[in-house]
């Protein structure tokens, strides 16, 4: 397998997979390719494995208590939820955080009279108090990111979780961008879900998941007896098994990899700053390891983004699934820039194929194409 690229900076948005997650798709495709919902010896034996990779994976994120849904990506896992609390609780309200991805925010509009907003305070975290004050009678659901796809942020959602528990209301987190990035211990922060995207940390594409303490809501997918009836369709066994070997090596390298991508970023930074001090962050400085977003004034990141793939760097300016926009972001606006500023956003993201001396190299033609 050719090594991932030291020239890709795009991490946040699909990282390049661990040679040893996909050996164990294949070895498990061919070793366990039975049905695991048939009856007969192959069928059950499917069935067990799956059993036993789901249990080792709630365990590796401390929910040894909860279970584990299986499904394509964490698109579908915040759309299963969204739309499963709409079914189960027709009149209930849904509060959503400013800066969640599309796939949770997307109810804003489809879901106009139950659903209202979180706002971001600027650069600051979202407390419990924020979510006291403007709580509305009938909230069935919170749903917040873990981190921020497109700044980085990490909230910390210990108060959150626990205000949502006291009230009796449902808290479904994203974690798609956290997940085998930041410790994750989810007996310390009581939600109800929380979902993920396995190609986030070097797993397979077309695989997701929730992690499950509840099970009252009505399934998106309907057909078979799979998943508890809640997500029908044949479980994908061999995308689990790939999925559980990924966050493991991706957790046994958590410690050494945070600590040099956070110094990979700083030196970036600076090295941005101190030729060019009209570069804004958007990152907070306690965010996910390794990732910046930067705001230029007067610039239009999407250019910036476009000149810097001609020399071989491949990053974006915010969601990949904006890539095209001309719009600003409506998160980098609700951390309280500017248009002008939000236009001229990018957003770097590094990871285990980034170096010095690329990230070097970035800084040097980032500076070379925002003089021109």
């Amino acid at each position: 397998m050719a090594r991932p690229d030291p020239y890709y900076f795009d991490y946040s948005a699909s990282e390049p997979p661990y040679e040893e997650a996909l050996e164990e798709f294949v070895q498990t495709a061919v070793e366990y390719s039975a049905n695991p919902s048939s009856s007969h010896s192959s069928g059950k034996e499917a069935h067990r494995k799956l059993i036993e990779k789901k249990i080792r994976f709630c365990n590796l994120n401390g929910l040894s208590e909860g279970h584990l849904l299986v499904c394509s990506s964490a698109t579908e896992a915040n759309n299963t939820i969204i739309e499963g609390h709409r079914q189960s609780f027709p009149s209930g309200k849904i509060c959503v955080a400013e800066d969640v991805h599309d796939s949770l925010w997307y109810a804003k509009e489809k879901h106009k009279e139950h659903v209202y907003v979180l706002p971001l305070k600027g650069m600051d975290d979202l407390s419990s108090g924020d979510l006291d004050g403007i709580i509305q009678p009938g909230t069935t659901l919170v749903c917040m990111n873990h981190v921020c796809n497109e700044t980085g942020r990490i909230h910390h959602l210990g108060q959150i979780a626990r205000y949502c528990s006291i009230n009796h209301i449902r808290l479904l987190i994203d974690g798609s961008q956290a997940m085998g990035h930041i410790p994750l211990r989810l007996d310390e922060v009581p939600c109800d879900y929380y979902c993920f995207s396995a190609h986030k940390f070097g797993g397979p594409r077309g695989v997701g998941g929730i992690l499950l303490r509840d099970r009252q809501f009505e399934p998106l997918l309907s057909g078979g007896k799979q998943e508890w009836e809640l997500r029908a369709g044949t479980e994908n066994l061999p995308g689990l098994a790939s999925t559980l070997k990924a966050l493991e090596i991706s957790l046994s390298k958590l410690e050494v990899q945070s600590e040099r991508l956070r110094e990979l970023k700083k030196d970036l930074f600076e090295q941005l700053i101190s030729e060019e001090p009209r570069i804004l962050t958007n990152t907070p400085d306690d965010s996910r390891p390794g990732f910046l977003s930067v705001s230029l004034p007067g610039t239009r990141g999407n250019e910036i983004v476009a000149a810097l793939s001609i020399s071989g760097f491949k990053l974006a300016t915010g969601s990949a699934c904006h890539a095209d926009r001309t719009k600003p972001s409506r998160i980098i606006l609700a951390t309280g820039r500017s248009e002008k500023e939000a236009l001229g956003s990018v957003r770097i993201t590094m990871g285990r194929s980034n170096t010095a001396a690329t990230v070097r190299e970035l800084g040097r033609a980032m500076l070379d194409i925002i003089r021109k």
